[in-house]
């Protein structure tokens, strides 16, 4: 109920805020900020087709959003709009976000940017481009892609000896949205390197060949260097994107300062922001973030929503993941500081 109120009140301020242009009133008034978008793939059936649908969004959609705030706001990288900030005056600022690395980033968005006039940070793994390596996601989307989830869900039990999770698992499979669940429960309720273990096995019993997958999905060596030549701030993702709390401090390591070595090897050139893999408050602790600090990034980002302004924590940057179904309105309210106002009231009307 209270989460269904402050989605009502959310919505109701955005559309005030944005239908009476009332948003340009606030914008002038609170203080220069930034908000990050981010996502993860533009469309497009030859590179992505095997994704879920919350993992991409348009061509249409994404030129509808950048060409609109646009209008109002200055278009730049993570990187350069935090070097914005701290110099003081001027403009708001978006910046596109997408993670992993995906192959269409080079393919459709870099050309979209460039009818646009604009730029974007893009956030990738390190495995795919020195190994040529999938991460477990897309082994289990590839499975889910040739099997019913129950029978996948069988599969499995037969392999980890965890009866509980056999359950847990037959029951998500069942379910009402058997992909959402069974990802969630792989994600949270297992231990990671014997999931990725199983799923490896069970992709290639199945006939799956992982960098025929990674050369479908990913972008090349080559491919980043272009992105990065082209003016696009590339940044780091981990090497394999696991959730990073409870990690033991050597793959901590491993995955975080690893990923920053790979790709500065690898491109020449210095990478020092990075995004958290999944991102969201539970899937981060301490550790990682000081581990973020000692591999001398200087920022990170997130998946919660808000903005960032000149004393935002730098290591837990605000940002809004988008696809078509995400609400202008709400943007736009989000990108003139509206629900910053709210909260500097005492309301947050956040997630």
């Amino acid at each position: 109920m209270k989460h269904r109120l402050k989605r009502l009140l959310r919505e109701l301020w955005a559309r005030l805020l944005v239908h009476t242009g009332l948003h340009r009133l606030v914008d002038r008034l609170m203080p220069r900020r930034m908000l990050i978008l981010g996502g993860h793939c533009v469309e497009h059936e030859a590179c992505n087709g095997g994704l879920p649908a919350d993992m991409k969004i348009s061509r249409a959609g994404l030129v509808c959003v950048l060409a609109r705030l646009g209008r109002h706001y200055e278009l730049t990288t993570v990187g350069a709009g935090l070097a914005a900030l701290a110099e003081g005056g001027g403009p708001s600022l978006v910046a596109l976000t997408m993670d992993d690395g995906y192959r269409d980033n080079r393919e459709v968005l870099l050309p979209l940017l460039e009818e646009l006039g604009a730029t974007a940070t893009v956030f990738v793994e390190s495995a795919p481009l020195d190994e040529r390596e999938v991460n477990w996601t897309h082994e289990f989307f590839w499975l889910l892609d040739r099997s019913a989830p129950g029978e996948l869900a069988e599969e499995y039990a037969r392999r980890c000896g965890d009866e509980r999770l056999a359950a847990r698992l037959a029951e998500a499979a069942a379910g009402a949205r058997p992909s959402y669940e069974m990802k969630r429960l792989l994600k949270y309720e297992c231990d990671q390197a014997e999931r990725d273990r199983i799923l490896s096995e069970l992709f290639r019993a199945a006939g799956g060949d992982a960098r025929a997958l990674c050369d479908r999905l990913y972008l090349s060596w080559e491919d980043t260097r272009a992105l990065a030549d082209a003016g696009i701030e590339i940044g780091a993702h981990t090497i394999r994107h696991p959730v990073l709390a409870g990690l033991g401090p050597k793959r901590r390591e491993e995955e975080i300062a690893g990923a920053r070595t790979a790709l500065e090897r690898g491109l020449g050139r210095t990478v020092d922001v990075m995004a958290y893999p999944f991102g969201r408050r539970w899937d981060i602790d301490e550790a990682a973030v000081a581990a973020v600090a000692d591999a001398g990034f200087r920022a990170c980002v997130t998946t919660h929503a808000g903005t960032v302004g000149a004393s935002s924590d730098p290591l837990r940057l605000a940002r809004w993941m988008i696809g078509d179904a995400t609400p202008r309105h709400l943007l736009l309210a989000e990108a003139c500081g509206g629900f910053d106002l709210l909260r500097r009231l005492g309301l947050d009307l956040s997630e």
